[in-house]
């Protein structure tokens, strides 16, 4: 009986050692995203991405309509697009000025495989 006792007192021991040791996902990690995590996988990504948001067209009119179409993101755009009525060009160039829409546009961008190979693809060029 004694060594019954004696063994589950190092198993339950042991058991509660090892669940201290597991790491518990924070609410903090989870409103983490775009740019931080881009950044944590490819330091080189984000610039990268924008490298190439600046080279291409087509890859600038899906970033533009994804951020026209994306409620967060939506008046922000707005106004860019008053201020820079015209190219598409210019208002990338304030797209990727901003913090908050250029951490949008990239990580729309890298979460989208199309897209990203696409970017990809530019700078390989």
């Amino acid at each position: 009986m004694n060594k019954f006792l004696f063994f589950t007192f190092i198993f339950a021991f042991s058991v509660s050692l090892s669940a201290q040791d597991l790491s518990s996902l924070k609410a903090s990690d989870l409103k983490k995203g775009g740019i931080e995590a881009i950044s944590k996988e490819n330091p080189k990504l984000e610039a990268q991405i924008k490298s190439a948001l600046m080279k291409d067209e087509g890859l600038q009119k899906d970033t533009i309509n994804y951020l026209k179409s994306n409620p967060e993101t939506k008046n922000s755009l707005s106004s860019i697009v008053t201020k820079n009525s015209g190219s598409n060009e210019g208002i990338m160039k304030s797209i990727l000025g901003d913090k908050k829409l250029s951490a949008v546009a990239i990580q729309y961008i890298s979460k989208n495989p199309e897209l990203l190979q696409k970017a990809m693809k530019l700078i390989r060029k």
